[in-house]
């Protein structure tokens, strides 16, 4: 089915994003991935989103995938890359939409739900509401670690040497780690995506919520779904099960149990059931 997407090269706000598309549906759909994946995370939800009549939207992230990899790491901001999305809905001309994110996409995905008016759901797979996530304690750090060393100059290399030995490690879990290794060991690609972490670095974000720096977060008041994984290795469950405390509208959480963090390819079939009931409770 990702064959049948009509692909190309779109310019969004000054840079090029690659963005699947399959034109047409009853509802549109946008997906959006996470580290270190691109599109094709989403082969068998797009399958079954297909089947049911949806229009799918996939772009690859800024620095991701076939998108553009601008070397300016401000350019991966946050707010820049929420806008981008906006924009490449404005230039679809779709009106609201349902949005299913995973990973760093997942934080798009928040970030889309509080600030806009684009989305009439939301599902937020594995990230929870970004308040939670920043919460400090000795169970959230065991997890953090890997956020830590990601902003460093260092961390393309210690991923990269012995063959990935250390990436192998962290995506030990990955239903298709073998190919996503085999792109993310190539030259460069490591470093294109690390700037979207250089530019939101978490440990900033828990320096700025211990000296009290941070907004009160915006009540969403859309309907949100929170899937997470019992084994999910790299976030822990209370920053997803606890979200439901920032969210005014309808909120609904589910626990898939014995698969890890790539829980959609892993276990496709739960997974889109889950999300076809979801979507056509708020279709």
């Amino acid at each position: 089915m990702m064959t049948t997407l009509k692909a190309t090269m779109m310019e969004i706000n000054g840079v090029q994003y690659y963005v699947r598309d399959s034109g047409a549906g009853k509802e549109s759909v946008l997906l959006i991935h996470g580290w270190p994946d691109d599109g094709n995370l989403w082969q068998h939800q797009i399958t079954a989103l297909l089947e049911n009549g949806y229009r799918v939207i996939c772009p690859d992230l800024l620095g991701y995938g076939l998108s553009a990899a601008p070397t300016d790491v401000n350019r991966y901001q946050l707010a820049n890359l929420v806008n981008d999305m906006i924009r490449l809905l404005d230039k679809l001309e779709v009106g609201k939409i349902h949005c299913i994110a995973h990973d760093y996409g997942a934080v798009i995905g928040w970030e889309l739900a509080a600030h806009t008016n684009k989305l009439k759901s939301y599902t937020a797979m594995s990230v929870g509401h970004l308040a939670e996530f920043f919460k400090i304690s000795h169970e959230n750090f065991q997890f953090q670690w890997i956020y830590f060393l990601n902003i460093h100059d260092i961390a393309p290399q210690l991923y990269r040497v012995k063959n990935g030995y250390l990436l192998r490690e962290v995506l030990r879990s990955h239903p298709h780690r073998e190919e996503v290794l085999n792109n993310t060991l190539k030259p460069g690609v490591l470093e294109n995506m690390q700037r979207l972490e250089k530019a939101n670095p978490v440990p900033n974000y828990l320096l700025a919520v211990l000296g009290g720096e941070l907004p009160e977060p915006v009540q969403i008041q859309v309907p949100t779904f929170g899937i997470w994984s019992s084994q999910d290795e790299v976030l822990w469950e209370s920053q997803m099960q606890n979200s439901g405390r920032y969210i005014s509208a309808e909120w609904q959480y589910e626990k898939i149990a014995d698969t890890g963090h790539w829980f959609m390819l892993e276990q496709p079939e739960q997974t889109n059931k889950l999300l076809l009931n979801w979507l056509k409770k708020h279709s």
